[in-house]
């Protein structure tokens, strides 16, 4: 999956199709042959390089590979390790699909500051249908809700004062979609860890030089990030936030 994921991340804001024509290197265009095609393994027999051109092979290949293989891990180990019956099996396909959507999310954003709408669509739609088979379906529309609301309003008063949007419109659709998968209380969460982490990196880009202040920096990336430490941590943050403050 981690490979097909590859795959979405560089060709779907080309716009390019997923099935045609077969892998191939991105700088020589020689296709490459099923054993150069190991996730992990033939970057590393590779030495990070193309067979054909020699010419270095992104570092991305093999951490969208090993990133995903460690989520998927991490969500099995989470809610299949002692049981594994029909709630957990659909929990395990959803919480796999989120992560499906929430990977390629960071990294198109990161390269090209776009979020597809197939992707945001997807993931409104999917998190929506697996709320329903959960029950844990108002939850879901809160989440969507909350999600479009909290970042349409950012969005306007920043056009308001700024004169520029503070969001592109690609956040807005892909926060209701984690709203759609984590439920209100939990995609508040994240939205709150995506804020908070997004003013620390900015901070630390202009402070270093990075950027300037009107410089544009893509948001998705943080909401994704946000997502992820709701996703596994978010009932343990929330359980110490009311220990301490409640």
């Amino acid at each position: 999956m981690g490979s097909f994921l590859n795959v979405v991340i560089y060709r779907l804001p080309r716009g390019y199709s997923f099935w045609s024509p077969a892998s191939h290197c991105p700088q020589c265009k020689s296709p490459i042959r099923w054993y150069d095609n190991i996730p992990l393994l033939s970057f590393i027999l590779l030495g990070g390089r193309c067979r054909n051109c020699h010419r270095p092979i992104s570092w991305r290949y093999p951490l969208v590979e090993g990133v995903t293989g460690f989520f998927f891990f991490l969500v099995f180990v989470l809610c299949c390790w002692k049981v594994f019956n029909f709630s957990a099996m659909v929990y395990l396909v959803k919480q796999l699909f989120f992560i499906c959507l929430l990977i390629p999310t960071f990294f198109i954003d990161l390269e090209h500051q776009i979020i597809p709408d197939s992707v945001s669509y997807t993931m409104i739609v999917s998190g929506i249908i697996f709320s329903i088979i959960q029950r844990f379906f108002y939850s879901s529309i809160l989440g969507v809700a909350s999600g479009a609301l909290i970042f349409l309003v950012i969005y306007y008063i920043s056009l308001l004062f700024l004169r520029q949007p503070g969001m592109g419109v690609g956040d807005i659709k892909i926060a209701a979609g984690i709203g759609a998968y984590l439920g209100w209380k939990l995609s508040l969460l994240a939205f709150f860890l995506s804020f908070f982490i997004g003013a620390v990196a900015a901070s630390f880009f202009i402070l270093f030089g990075l950027k300037k202040m009107r410089d544009k920096v893509p948001f998705g990336p943080f909401l994704v990030t946000g997502a992820f430490i709701a996703l596994f941590f978010g009932r343990r943050l929330t359980e110490i936030y009311f220990y301490f403050f409640w």
